[in-house]
């Protein structure tokens, strides 16, 4: 049986990137999916954690095929693990505290249409006043998103209806509105006073089962006791505008998201009772990080909505209601 380490071989053999590495894999339960967030190849994961059991003389993770769990020392060593790096970030925001916001980065996260039709315009202003940033920009599911900010990927997140999670601070952000459309002279877009069960004979294109407006819109449906036809799924609302516009459906979609087709009269919004429905976004962040300054001063820029006006932003999107 080897002896166990001594505190020197500790300080000579356990690096903080194999910490990383191994709070990666646990984090993701998966070697292949850490190797592919830290951007290693999977043998230097494996590799580094080995080397980390190694030296405490424990197995630190149980394989179980292509997913992985913790043992119990493990699980012990996680939780140092994950303060340790927590302690280290904070210094690193310390750090930028100094610098001010003229170096450093900002990671951003959204769920798709606020993602695509909102910040763009709100990162690109910012970065005119903070050109020496690196900023990123991630599109994803709102789970998705949120999830990264959860494991401190992104600094902050803007989704729809936020996770309901101790560790995630919630900022409200915007109200947008979602509204039906249909492709101009569409039969119906005279017609006042419709109800969804009126269009339960109609076609329509929705994004994936995942995405904020498909839930809302399922969600009113339930309401109004009405089933509706699923036609086509597409993910992205532009796939959906291209579609509609040719016919094959009608959809609810973000008015934002669409104001270019209503003003060039290539859509049309239908008059139907219980739209448009008021859905809010919220900035979300990890409640327990000390925040960097140029994540707090994003924050703010978002809130004071000045950028919105600047870009000449097109839609009736407004403060969130209580």
């Amino acid at each position: 049986m080897p002896e166990p380490p001594t505190q020197l071989d500790l300080d000579r053999s356990v690096t903080l990137r194999q910490l990383r590495t191994f709070k990666t894999v646990a984090d993701l339960k998966s070697f292949s999916l850490a190797a592919r967030r830290l951007q290693l190849s999977q043998p230097s994961v494996s590799y580094q954690v080995k080397e980390l059991e190694e030296t405490l003389g424990l197995p630190l993770l149980d394989r179980l095929g292509k997913r992985v769990q913790l043992t119990e020392a493990g699980t012990l060593l996680y939780g140092y693990a994950r303060r340790m790096l927590d302690v280290l970030d904070e210094a690193a925001v310390e750090i930028e505290e100094i610098r001010g916001i003229k170096r450093g980065t900002l990671r951003v996260g959204a769920s798709t249409t606020v993602g695509i039709y909102l910040l763009p315009a709100a990162l690109g202003a910012f970065k005119k006043l903070h050109p020496g940033l690196v900023i990123s920009l991630e599109i994803g599911t709102r789970e998705r998103v949120q999830e990264q900010v959860l494991l401190n990927e992104l600094d902050l997140a803007v989704v729809g209806p936020a996770l309901n999670d101790p560790e995630l601070a919630v900022i409200p952000f915007l109200t947008d509105e979602l509204v039906v459309v249909a492709p101009a002279g569409h039969p119906l877009a005279r017609k006042r006073g419709l109800s969804l069960k009126d269009l339960a004979a109609q076609p329509f294109v929705m994004r994936e089962a995942a995405s904020g407006s498909r839930w809302s819109l399922e969600k009113a449906a339930r309401k109004a006791g009405a089933r509706l036809k699923v036609a086509m799924e597409l993910g992205s609302n532009g796939a959906i505008k291209h579609a509609v516009e040719s016919g094959l459906g009608l959809a609810v979609i973000s008015r934002y998201a669409c104001a270019l087709e209503f003003s060039s009269g290539r859509l049309v919004e239908l008059d139907v009772r219980g739209f448009p429905i008021r859905r809010d976004w919220h900035i979300v962040h990890l409640r327990r990080r000390k925040l960097p300054s140029s994540v707090t001063a994003f924050i703010q820029f978002l809130k004071d909505m000045t950028w919105l006006s600047r870009n000449g932003s097109r839609g009736r999107i407004t403060a969130p209601t209580d």
